[in-house]
């Protein structure tokens, strides 16, 4: 139920003769009686009174309360989410790290193992393990004619 009144229909007033302004001031005192539409005559005549409508009703708070704490809801949503991918990235950095920490580690060891294998006496050591002799004289190749071309006594 509304605290509104409800709306009557507009009532017609005839406008005020001449003299009725210093009558009406004699009984301005006196307390005035509701008119209703029945007790006035129709003169015929337009009034200058208009009807007006009835105010429209205040409206309710609660649709934009929800939309407030709809919009608070999908806040706190989206950085709980955020949060939670950023939380996500985190791990796979710190595994990739690790996973870049023992690749490094790895790489230092094959190159070590290179080098190692690599060193003049290794290789001498090897060569002999494999039956080969250390060469007498030294020599060049020629690949077009696949032929020694100098040979020298080392």
């Amino acid at each position: 139920m509304s605290a509104v009144p409800k709306h009557r229909p507009a009532v017609a007033y005839p406008a005020p003769a001449r003299g009725a302004a210093r009558a009406g001031a004699a009984t301005a005192t006196a307390p005035r009686r509701q008119r209703h539409a029945a007790d006035i005559p129709d003169t015929g005549r337009a009034s200058h009174l208009k009807a007006v409508a009835a105010p429209q009703q205040a409206r309710s708070i609660v649709p934009f309360a929800a939309l407030c704490v709809g919009i608070i809801v999908a806040s706190l949503a989206a950085v709980l989410l955020i949060n939670i991918v950023m939380t996500e990235g985190a791990y796979e950095r710190r595994d990739l790290k690790l996973e870049i920490a023992q690749l490094a580690q790895q790489h230092d060891d094959l190159v070590m193992q290179l080098e190692a294998n690599s060193a003049p006496q290794q290789l001498a050591q090897r060569a002999s393990d494999l039956g080969m002799v250390p060469a007498d004289t030294l020599g060049f190749v020629s690949l077009q004619q696949g032929v020694v071309l100098e040979a020298r006594t080392g």
